[in-house]
């Protein structure tokens, strides 16, 4: 069972995320939203917590939220059995839980049309993890949210005891 928490901006702790928001203040003001095709994707996932970081870009421009595709994964981003997400879709998610979890929480991103945080707690590949994330949703010429950026940082990771010697998996 996946768990998901709305959680204000304002009590980001975490530095990459802190800084990831002030950048994206910074580039569309308070509030707004990154047009994506006026400004490029460069300003905002060229920067190292982003590019480097537990990050990914999903293409939303789907009418059904599970064909949304991943377009980028960061470089600290290794998802059952470090499979490569790039060009998959939200459905070739293996958990179901976790898919559904991840589809309501891109929802409220685009119903919100700003950035938006949740502090996430399940069991991924069979480890509990717990982890905020902000979704930053880009918008389209025709004022669309047409990609989700997302940045998440881990706060809690535990490993059952029979499972200590398998790889960790990083979200």
């Amino acid at each position: 069972m996946v768990k998901v928490k709305n959680i204000s901006l304002e009590k980001i702790a975490d530095p990459d995320l802190v800084l990831a928001l002030k950048r994206w203040y910074q580039l569309c003001g308070k509030g707004g939203l990154y047009r994506r095709e006026e400004l490029g994707f460069g300003p905002l996932v060229g920067a190292p917590e982003i590019l480097n970081g537990r990050s990914s870009v999903v293409a939303a421009d789907a009418d059904d939220p599970m064909n949304y595709v991943f377009a980028f994964f960061g470089g600290d981003f290794n998802v059952y059995d470090d499979r490569n997400f790039v060009a998959r879709y939200l459905h070739d998610i293996p958990d179901k839980d976790v898919m559904a979890t991840i589809i309501t929480c891109y929802a409220e991103a685009i119903e919100a049309r700003a950035p938006l945080a949740h502090r996430i707690d399940g069991i991924f590949d069979g480890i509990n993890l717990t982890y905020d994330r902000i979704i930053f949703p880009t918008i389209n010429k025709a004022g669309k949210v047409d990609r989700l950026v997302t940045l998440s940082t881990e706060i809690r990771r535990k490993q059952p005891q029979a499972a200590r010697t398998k790889p960790a998996l990083s979200l």
